[in-house]
This record gives structure tokens, sequence and C-alpha cells, in this order.
């Protein structure tokens, strides 16, 4: 039986079918261990691999991300895919994983949906709690994309916050990839300051990130901003049940309709890989615009690919192409320095703070108004 990671319900149970079921589709996925490191050789044997990190640097310092390299990752695909088209190991790898997330949401669904009764009542806040809306209008073309080949998009169930947190991450996402909450943790005990007087979560979903930021910051107050319902009335959940107050809004992260300058901190975790370029430039010029003078930027988010090494470049970017995240190549090939720079922001640098440079983590600063 999979344990209950940390920050998780413990209560939640579902039945045995549908625990039976998310557990074998873990199952497939750590299956294919022994053919993906077959993959693995064929793409590390590439002529275009093995010149990875001849732009610049040692980016083929392997999945360690140690260098900052270069190469381009069009080139690669092409080359590696002359080597894997057609090969038994990575026919069953892309085809496996392909089914395995076409058929994840509405197995996580039907679980919610045998035990609706009982699971209602923790995916509910217990009590009528107000979330500001800045109305559909507001919502951009680009949101109606089904992200992570989430059925519907994220809200695409009237549960779907705590069905993607307590039963998706649950079941496949930490057994695949560990402890993301302490992922979350470490980005939000980055930030320069300790006395943080008002946060702004850009992206906030159901309060992962959030939650941690409120945990480091206890005298702060914090305000989350996600497009989705589904998921922001789980976010409200998981404060009740811990007894905080998040303000919450259901606005674009870059077009928020906050007041200008009520924020010491604008950050974010993990949001700006699922916005086309236009949309990551406007998120940083409405951070610019909700911080007061001298107030900072923590936005983490992909690892770029130069800082990855070929296999690892090669994989992201397949499974990008394949996992329904239609701009996590511009995002890991964005210079967000000089998108900062340009929104205002001084004091510009970037951190890989994990294996992988994951989560690449790009400070900034508001510069503080001139002395008179």
């Amino acid at each position: 039986m999979t344990a209950v990671p940390d920050g998780m319900n413990p209560a939640v149970v579902l039945e045995q079918r549908g625990r039976a079921e998310l557990e074998f589709l873990a199952g497939t996925r750590a299956a294919l261990a022994p053919l993906r490191e077959r993959v693995r050789a064929r793409v590390e044997a590439s002529p275009q691999a093995a010149g990875w990190g001849d732009a610049g640097g040692d980016g083929a310092g392997g999945d360690d991300g140690g260098g900052d390299g270069g190469g381009d990752i069009v080139l690669l695909r092409e080359a590696v895919s002359a080597e894997l088209d057609g090969t038994a190991e990575q026919s069953v790898v892309g085809a496996a994983l392909r089914w395995n997330r076409r058929v994840l949401t509405p197995r996580a669904e039907d679980a919610f949906a045998a035990r609706r009764d009982a699971l209602t009542g923790f995916a509910s806040a217990p009590a009528p709690g107000e979330i500001a809306d800045r109305g559909d209008e507001a919502v951009p073309r680009y949101w109606q994309y089904e992200f992570h080949g989430t059925r519907g998009g994220w809200d695409g169930h009237e549960h779907m916050g705590f069905v993607h947190h307590e039963l998706v991450y649950r079941y496949l996402l930490v057994p695949a990839y560990g402890d993301i909450f302490t992922q979350r943790a470490k980005v939000a005990d980055a930030a320069p300051r300790d006395d943080y007087g008002a946060i702004c979560d850009l992206g906030c979903g159901t309060g992962q990130y959030t939650l941690k930021l409120a945990e480091r910051y206890p005298d702060a107050r914090v305000t989350g901003v996600d497009l989705s319902a589904a998921s922001l009335r789980y976010a409200q959940r998981r404060a009740a049940d811990r007894g905080l107050r998040w303000d919450l809004l259901r606005a674009p992260a870059e077009d928020t309709g906050l007041p200008a300058g009520g924020h010491d901190l604008v950050t974010s975790f993990i949001l700006l890989h699922e916005m086309p370029p236009h949309a990551i430039e406007k998120v940083f010029a409405e951070a610019f615009r909700l911080l007061r003078p001298g107030g900072d930027l923590v936005f983490s988010d992909v690892a770029p690919y130069r800082r990855r090494g070929a296999y690892q470049a090669w994989l992201d970017d397949w499974d990008a192409e394949h996992g329904h995240e239609p701009w996590w190549r511009p995002a890991a090939q964005a210079d967000l320095v000089a998108v900062a720079e340009a929104a205002g922001f001084t004091d510009v640098r970037q951190e890989g703070m994990g294996p992988g440079s994951y989560p690449w983590v790009t400070f900034a600063r508001r510069p503080p108004e001139p002395r008179s």
C-alpha cells in the first residue's frame, strides 16, 4: 500500500479497486526503468549528444546539470530520432507513457467517484469562504489547454484540485519524482529576507507552495492567485485544516487586478512553463507592478536545457511534447534574466536548487526609490 507523503491528508482512503488501479499506473511507469536505461544509452551514443556541451560549457556533465553548456535541442531531437525511431525499447516506453497519461485523470476521477460521499467532505472547505474572482472575461486563451493531459483542464472536474493533489500526486507523482514538497520549502527558505509583510504567490494551485510560504513567514499576509477555481477551493480547504487564512484570487498571473505596490515578495513555483512567452513577459511586468520599491521576486521553474545533460535535455523535451506541455521548450530556452531586466528589475541572478538544476530559481529586486 502506498505510504501517505508529507503534505497530504492521511484520512483520505480509496476503495481497493481505485487504489489498485492508481498503484498499477505507478507500477507500469516504474517497470519501464530497464528499457529507459537502454534508451538513455542510445541517446548518449548519438554524436549530437557527445557535443551537447560544446556551445559554451560543460553541458554534457550528466543529469546533475553541473555545467552551463549549450546545444540545439531541435538538432539533438532529430539526431536521436534517427537512432531511436522504430526501436523496440522506445516504442514500448513511448506507448506506455502516452497510455499512462491518457488514462490517469479518468482513473483518478473514477476512484474519487467510488467514494464520493466519504471524500467530498475532505475536498470541500468546512465553511463557505470568499474567493475573489476577476471573472471569465479575464481568462486568457492559453488557459483552455489540458496541461499534463488532465482531462478537461484544471477545472475539468468540480474537485479537480483535490483529485490531482490527493490522488494523482500521492499515487503517481511522488513515487516517480520524490519529495516534491521539500523542493517547495527549499525555495520558500531561499527568499532574501525574513520579514516579509505581504507575499503574493502567483499560480498557487492547491496551495502546496503557498503552505510552505505561510510556514516560513508566519507573520506575512499571503495572497494566492490562480486561474483554477477547483484548485483554489482545495487550497482554501487546506488552509482551513491548518488554521491558516490566505487571501485567494481567481485571476491570471499576468493581470491580477491587485493594487500596485502592495507586496514585499512576489513569487511562484513551476508556473512559467505553462504560459506562452508573451505571457511570461507580462508576468514579470505584473510582479514588478505588485511589488513595493525594494521588494523581491523569486520565480522557480523548469531547468534550462543548457543546464541539463544531453539525455535529460532530450527526455525533458520528448516528455513535454508527449505530455501536453506546449510551452515547456520556450520556457527551458528563455532568457529570464533579460526578461526580468526588461521589466525593470535589478540584482537579477539564477540558481539551480536541486539535482539537474531543478528547480531553477530566478531572483530579482525592484529597485528602491531614490533618496531625495
